[in-house]
């Protein structure tokens, strides 16, 4: 579930360039703090598994010079397969096999909101209390996906820092720095598929994740408008 997280990361950087950023890049970028947190969540109920993959983000970024701006998002696949089954059974009416599992896929969708994700002071405790619709791919039918999750920070959240520069001859210079926290969580609640509700408690290999990042761009005054971005 890291690649949640990664693709949160370069979805809400990206929207930390204000819109004239499509003309001009500002002299400085930052995202002053985002928070991530994601889970993979599975249930079997006789031959039917199904996995749930959530991520949620909330951050405040903004351009400097520019307004600070606030963006939350949240995110769910959702996939139930049958394990007994024959994919080859069901080739004919045109229901598709489930990858590396053996059965065929039931329900298949990916849906998003921009419904923040919510987290105490010190980030030892985020929760997602949200709907989110989306397409099931096997059969055509819209459904909405209910999440009412907590996650709990298990141990203490790691620091990593870092600082890039790279220097472009005949263009100028970029500057970068991160502040990272990453820590493993265990997840809580329900997941409401339709009128089913799903309960987990206490469901270990989700994270919690914090990243605050600045990126400044020098252009040599000699340069016109040089390629450079962070």
């Amino acid at each position: 579930m890291r690649r949640f997280i990664s693709i949160i990361v370069v979805v809400l950087l990206g929207a930390a360039l204000p819109s004239v950023a499509v003309a001009a890049i500002p002299d400085y970028q930052r995202v002053i703090v985002s928070r991530h947190a994601d889970a993979a969540l599975t249930t079997l109920d006789g031959c039917v598994l199904t996995e749930v993959f959530v991520s949620g983000a909330s951050a405040v970024f903004g351009g400097r010079p520019g307004p600070v701006n606030k963006q939350g998002l949240s995110s769910v696949l959702v996939r139930r397969s049958d394990l007994c089954q024959a994919s080859a059974s069901l080739t004919t009416i045109g229901v598709h096999a489930a990858g590396g599992i053996g059965g065929v896929v039931l329900f298949d969708g990916l849906g998003q909101t921009l419904a923040p994700l919510a987290s105490t002071v010190h980030f030892d405790q985020a929760w997602m209390h949200t709907a989110i619709p989306l397409v099931n791919e096997a059969n055509g039918d819209e459904v909405v996906i209910g999440l009412d999750l907590t996650w709990d920070l298990v141990g203490d959240l790691e620091r990593d820092t870092g600082h890039l520069h790279v220097r472009v001859p005949g263009e100028g210079n970029v500057n970068s720095h991160q502040n990272t926290l990453t820590g493993d969580a265990v997840v809580s609640g329900t997941v409401t598929i339709g009128s089913e509700v799903l309960s987990f408690e206490g469901v270990d290999g989700a994270h919690l994740q914090q990243v605050k990042y600045g990126c400044q761009v020098i252009a040599f005054p000699a340069a016109g408008d040089p390629d450079l971005s962070c």
